[in-house]
């Protein structure tokens, strides 16, 4: 049997029309596996799969808000009315509002909170009863290293809600063991995305400063980072993995280097000496 083989699974990715969640229906299309790409703004959604489906990729978008726990609902009832089942969710969907407590207005804090927060879980919760059924699931849930580690521009409603995704999942994963749902949850570093386009840009020379403290040297990738701990977390090669916090960061939880400030470089061409 090959452990780490994902075809004709079904995989549904909530935020899936842009960065992160795009780039992993990509990934996991080329494997072979049915995918679900969920976004609120159905033409979002439509270009993105139409972009994967002419690569060759099994994909389907249905426009969904993971707000609203009835919509969240009814997706799930389309997928598995065209499937038969839900094998492995990404949940991916989220925003930020970069601005600080004191500038933080009420409403903009709820809405990160729903979505990042409230839309991981209405996702999980209604996923959940198709696994149970089937006995086999994957739920992988996307936080940031930003639950545990901030700086003096990280959005404190940013950070609390990649923090409780964290603990949230980890209940999950406990209540979930009895019918072989794996609940884990990757906290990616540095990815450029649209998400933090508009950091890079007016913080252009301080993002530059920033890269020069990544020990890879480099920024992350969507699909060379991310895609393979996706698709060993979906897979049954996964099996031992339960509520676990993977970080893909290139080392910065670990500390920083040098060697990016100078160089640049991947690793296997940094020099040793």
């Amino acid at each position: 049997m090959n452990f780490f083989d994902v075809r004709d699974k079904v995989v549904v990715i909530t935020g899936g029309s842009s960065g992160i969640g795009y780039g992993l229906a990509q990934v996991f299309a080329e494997a072979g596996s049915k995918v679900v790409i969920v976004n609120k703004h159905k033409k979002n959604g439509e270009i993105a799969a139409n972009s994967i489906k002419k690569q060759g990729g099994q994909v389907v978008s249905i426009a969904t808000d993971v707000v609203r726990k009835n919509e969240v609902k009814e997706m799930y009832k389309q997928v598995v009315d065209m499937f038969d089942r839900v094998d492995v969710v990404i949940n991916s969907a989220g925003i930020v509002v970069r601005k600080m407590s004191q500038e933080m207005s009420e409403e903009e804090w709820d809405m990160q909170i729903d979505v990042n927060l409230k839309g991981t879980y209405n996702s999980s919760v209604e996923a959940a009863p198709y696994m149970m059924k089937q006995r086999w699931g994957r739920i992988i849930n996307i936080a940031s290293n930003a639950a545990k580690r901030v700086s003096i521009h990280t959005p404190p409603a940013y950070a609390a809600t990649k923090g409780g995704m964290v603990m949230m999942s980890k209940v999950l994963a406990i209540e979930y063991i009895p019918y072989n749902i794996n609940v884990n949850v990757i906290a990616p570093g540095y990815f450029e995305t649209r998400m933090n386009e508009e950091f890079r840009r007016v913080h252009a020379e301080e993002y530059k400063q920033i890269k020069k403290c990544f020990p890879q040297g480099r920024v992350g990738d969507i699909r060379g980072d991310l895609g393979g701990v996706s698709l060993f977390l979906a897979s049954n090669a996964s099996q031992g993995l339960i509520g676990q916090v993977i970080s893909v960061d290139g080392g910065h939880t670990v500390g920083e280097s040098r060697w990016g400030t100078e160089h640049g470089l991947p690793l296997d061409q940094l020099p040793n000496d």
